[in-house]
């Protein structure tokens, strides 16, 4: 490979790992704002910026163990990449066991009023009443 060809293929990469680290930065800060609706949106060109970087795998291994400045480089790049790669999976995780919370508390809910819930379809309160009190020991 020219010297050239491998000047481009550096950049190429380099190109991509910066792509990804401020989509990412702005996927988080979306994420912490509030504004979910991005997320979907950015999921297209993260995939396609995961994908570019992981066919240059074999290359990007091979230019870490060069040693040089241009190593010392892409390590940092791949270092900050690598911590906002596992902040987004936090906060994507966070979400998502919310959204699973809030989903169960709202099943529990519309079961709780619903035809099995306190009232049966008569309208009377339904004997196994979850509010009910609790016998009390009257023998003392």
């Amino acid at each position: 490979m020219s010297e050239t060809s491998s000047e481009a293929r550096a950049d190429g990469v380099m190109e991509d790992i910066a792509a990804l680290t401020a989509l990412l930065d702005r996927e988080v800060a979306a994420i912490g704002s509030g504004d979910l609706s991005g997320v979907a949106a950015r999921l297209d060109e993260k995939s396609r910026l995961g994908a570019r970087l992981e066919a240059q795998t074999a290359w990007i291994e091979a230019a870490l163990g060069q040693g040089d400045e241009a190593a010392s480089k892409l390590r940092d790049s791949l270092a900050d990449l690598s911590v906002l790669i596992a902040r987004d999976a936090a906060m994507l995780e966070r979400m998502r066991e919310t959204t699973a919370s809030v989903a169960r508390d709202l099943e529990r809910l519309r079961a709780r009023h619903g035809l099995g819930g306190l009232y049966g379809a008569n309208g009377h309160r339904n004997p196994k009443d979850t509010l009910s009190r609790a016998p009390m020991d009257k023998s003392v």
